[in-house]
């Protein structure tokens, strides 16, 4: 699949990355225990501009809620070949 990094060349990328750095490891599972409002502080977003944002990620097959739990997210594996594409091209 061919990945359109434009899509990430903004807030988007930002949320990403902020969720990718305060992910936490249980067993062997790795999940953002963040409240959207809890990264919307950290990203100095509004709570309306990060549900959109992480409803796009969603969409877009980056992140997912964690075992369907309300507020807990999940990196996918797409999500984190982005955050590395992206990381590779700031350089």
């Amino acid at each position: 699949m061919e990945y359109n990094l434009e899509f990430f060349a903004n807030d988007r990328y930002k949320l990403l990355k902020l969720m990718h750095e305060n992910r936490v490891k249980v067993k062997d599972d790795f999940f953002v225990p963040l409240s959207q409002q809890e990264i919307a502080d950290m990203a100095h977003f509004s709570k309306l501009k990060t549900n959109q944002i992480i409803n796009e990620l969603i969409a877009f097959g980056c992140v997912l809620p964690y075992q369907n739990k309300r507020g807990k997210y999940e990196i996918t594996d797409k999500g984190l070949k982005v955050l590395h594409l992206m990381q590779m091209s700031n350089r």
